[in-house]
């Protein structure tokens, strides 16, 4: 769906029923959202408190600005203008910031479920990609400084719109820049309603980039001169619109604000803002919900196999409009979840939520100090003048001249020899230190609080403390440092989650595509995985990444070329004891360790180690799954084959029984037939007899002469006794058949 319709992705804003007065300045009206409803969300923008002072003082002190402007007119006046503060905040803090970049872990990608491992891997190796090409950890690092001083950094994670340079974009933002929903509670601001970014922009890359708002733009950098009214043509009365808005304008802000003329710059405003919306979505386990896709033929099996539940109710949409002072030229819908700024919060105040840092509580000691050392200086300069009313020779010097050059080396001071009192101790000029230790202790002591108060040892600064000589106790000094400062680094953690969580949505979605082949591996483990590819069989998308259940992590082990090489002296050292020991168990860790170093042809040494110590090589190992994975493939066929043909002989005897079956019933039929052909010979030999004992005794015989017998001639009751006979027999033998059969 188009990124410009109101409604994207399945979400469904809730359109307000606020009146949208602010057409005539809107180039966005037909896909956007109500420009009103908009900018009474974002009416508190400047409504803040006024904690941005409080910040900039604390990045003052960090690069060394520690004086005011009276206290350097002060010190001019003193003639200690070449006297600076001695920046002690700022060593703290980069010492803080070094052990970040020193304890910084390794980002991956990790899955919740084993059928999409390849999907994680590929996207884990495109991660480490974009982390490496977008320069993250610069980014991540510039934020953490933000929050250790000033106490809010910020990094953007967007696409990025050279078509010549690497598609996204990590990079920290100034927080000056930036305005939020002060009435968000979330330390990453997850619950805010909007985030503002402003931010000048040279017209001529405006121009470029939108082009179809070229003319808009030109005659508001021209301050309208020339511009004709046309009422006529419906482009001429846009123009007309947005000039009366851009006059009365000028009345409510100044020009200058947002128009820079002298650079031709304009002044952007990025709007990031959160609407109620109504979605729908599978749910496919108690903790795992997914956007729906009508066009996801994926989406649509699991919902026909039961496999997930249609949800649908209220959520929220992010949506972006783009402003050019009081023109907004752009407003679109996106399926995110999380705006693209994430903020780097260090603590929080209580009573107006505004931001601040370590540096905070560093500022009061650190002009402790610098008073300290202020005076110190100023007694070591002092110089008191002590002299009788007449010890001069005011032809040759003045008091004047004696002030003006009393800390000179050469002080030359000529004396009137001709005074009545001529005392040895007329003039003398003298140097009261006797505060000067007391100045030097407390500048100590502010120089320690320094260090005190934001929980710092002089540990994790290279400074051994007084009366440490165990390491034992450097480390416990070092890791109660790194407790002092847990709930910082805690926040710093979870945005720096954050930030690899968006970059991860990104990478996602330029991964979307169906039947993607990506390559992952190096050398001999090098393969090709498929994304993305419909299964017909299993009704469902084999290695999807749109839907699949993955998630950023942070690494327990830092990732930091000190943390290796310790790793490697220790892998090193295991091999050298157990080479007296045991030399097989040491040769098993000898191609570990090659693999490990930064040789650039590390994998192929690793190999030749392996194949002169007799270990088996990756190939080896690759070739040994590839076989195992070929047995497993083989038993699975043969399987396969074994149920068919128990599935065909079982076929097979069951047609044979059905056979069997019917030529039983046709059998049984036939003994029906015969019985039945039986009982109607018996009737008729019933009959055939009675009518023969009938026909006898109506013979008209009177004295029947008694025939002599013929052996081989059978009677008429001797026939009809056979008859019968046989006709039983045969009805038995039919029965007895046909109960063989069954």
């Amino acid at each position: 769906m188009n990124a410009n319709t109101y409604e994207i992705a399945g979400i469904t804003p809730v359109k307000p029923d606020t009146q949208n007065m602010g057409q005539g300045r809107d180039e966005a009206y037909a896909h956007g959202f109500n420009i009103t409803h908009l900018e009474n969300l974002v009416s508190d923008c400047e409504d803040q408190p006024q904690w941005r002072d409080r910040s900039d003082v604390a990045a003052g002190y960090i690069d060394g600005k520690q004086f005011t402007a009276e206290q350097e007119a002060a010190l001019i006046a003193e003639g200690m203008k070449d006297v600076k503060p001695t920046n002690l905040v700022g060593r703290v803090v980069r010492g803080i910031l070094g052990q970040e970049a020193k304890a910084r872990t390794d980002v991956k990608v990790e899955s919740d479920d084993d059928e999409i491992a390849d999907a994680a891997e590929v996207l884990n190796v495109s991660m480490a990609e974009a982390k490496r090409e977008c320069y993250a950890d610069q980014a991540v690092s510039n934020a953490y400084a933000g929050q250790v001083g000033p106490g809010i950094g910020w990094v953007e994670v967007a696409r990025n719109a050279d078509v010549l340079g690497y598609p996204y974009r990590v990079k920290d933002v100034h927080r000056s820049q930036m305005w939020w929903d002060w009435r968000a509670e979330d330390v990453l601001l997850r619950d805010a309603r909007w985030i503002v970014r402003k931010r000048w922009q040279d017209l001529d890359e405006l121009e470029h980039a939108m082009p179809q708002h070229r003319e808009l733009l030109r005659n508001m950098a021209n301050n309208w001169n020339g511009f004709l009214f046309d009422t006529t043509m419906e482009e001429q009365i846009r123009l007309t619109n947005h000039f009366q808005v851009d006059q009365r304008w000028q009345g409510v802000q100044r020009r200058m604000d947002w128009y820079d003329s002298a650079r031709k710059r304009v002044k952007m405003y990025e709007v990031w803002y959160k609407v109620p919306a109504t979605a729908i979505s599978l749910q496919f386990s108690p903790t795992r919900r997914v956007l729906f896709d009508q066009r996801n033929p994926g989406h649509i099996a699991a919902i026909n196999s039961g496999r997930a539940k249609i949800l649908k109710g209220p959520t929220s949409q992010v949506r972006m409009a783009l402003y050019a002072g009081p023109h907004r030229l752009q407003d679109i819908g996106t399926n995110k979840r999380n705006f693209p700024y994430v903020p780097f919060i260090a603590y929080r105040d209580d009573e107006d939520r505004s931001p601040y840092g370590l540096v905070e509580g560093m500022i009061s000691p650190q002009d402790e100090y610098n008073a300290r050392r202020i005076r110190i200086n100023w007694l070591l300069r002092a110089r008191q003048i002590i002299m009788d009313n007449d010890a001069l020779d005011v032809k040759a010097n003045t008091l004047k001249d004696i002030v003006n050059s009393v800390n000179r080396p050469d002080l030359t001071v000529i004396l009137d020899g001709n005074r009545a009192n001529k005392n040895a101790n007329a003039f003398r000029v003298e140097s009261n230190l006797s505060l000067q230790k007391e100045q030097f202790d407390v500048m100590q002591d502010a120089k320690q609080n320094v260090q005190d108060v934001p929980g710092v040892y002089g540990s994790q600064l290279g400074q051994a403390a007084s009366g440490v000589t165990s390491g034992i106790a450097n480390s416990l000094l070092i890791e109660q440092g790194s407790v002092a400062m847990g709930d910082l680094n805690d926040n710093y953690r979870h945005s720096r989650r954050l930030v690899y969580e968006n970059l991860l949505e990104l990478i996602v979605e330029d991964h979307d595509v169906p039947g993607m082949q990506v390559k992952i591996g190096n050398g001999e483990t090098r393969r090709v995985v498929v994304l993305n590819l419909w299964d017909p069989q299993r009704a469902e998308i084999v290695n999807g990444v749109k839907d699949a259940p993955v998630r950023v992590g942070l690494g327990e082990v830092p990732s930091t070329p000190a943390y290796k090489l310790q790793q490697q002296d220790q892998v090193a050292k295991i091999i050298q004891a157990l080479a007296q020991v045991n030399p097989q168990a040491a040769a098993v860790l000898v191609p570990s360790y090659i693999e490990s170093t930064d040789m650039p042809d590390r994998m192929e040494r690793a190999s030749d180690a392996r194949r002169i110590l007799g270990l088996p090589s990756t190939a080896d190992k690759k070739a040994a799954a590839e076989q195992q994975e070929q047995q497993a493939a083989e038993q699975a066929r043969d399987k396969q084959l074994s149920d068919q043909m128990k599935v065909a002989q079982l076929q097979e005897q069951m047609g044979k029984a059905n056979k069997t079956l019917a030529e039983a019933q046709k059998t049984q039929a036939q003994v029906e037939e015969t019985e039945s052909k039986t009982q109607l010979n018996l009737a008729n030999v019933a009959k055939l007899g009675h009518d023969m004992g009938l026909a006898q005794r109506q013979a008209d015989t009177p004295e029947p002469v008694e025939a002599a017998p013929v052996p081989d001639q059978e009677t008429p009751d001797m026939a009809h006794e056979r008859m019968i006979e046989e006709a039983i027999q045969e009805a038995r033998q039919a029965r007895q058949g046909g109960a063989a059969l069954q």
